[in-house]
């Protein structure tokens, strides 16, 4: 999302506007990310609010998962025990 072109126009993958109901909470989150990735801030909460907010979750996530692993990883090597147990 954040290497698409917030410019443009395209389909729509919400199921709520396929199914005829016109209003759906992630319109413009796309675009929101797009603009926000530019450093276009007011477009991108013009897009949608909660594109900043999508992106906070997603890479303290992100980030979380990568120290976890990481963690896991040393204490394994440190103590010499494997990725694998055996049962």
């Amino acid at each position: 999302m954040a290497t698409m072109n917030p410019y443009e126009t395209g389909e729509t993958f919400c199921l709520l506007e396929r199914a005829g109901i016109t209003f759906c909470p992630g319109n413009g989150l796309g675009h929101s990310i797009a603009f926000l990735f530019r450093g276009e801030f007011k477009h991108s909460i013009n897009s949608n609010l909660l594109g900043i907010l999508t992106v906070l979750i997603l890479s303290f996530r992100i980030i979380s998962i990568w120290i976890n692993l990481f963690k896991n990883k040393t204490h394994n090597n440190i103590y010499g025990e494997s990725d694998v147990k055996n049962y």
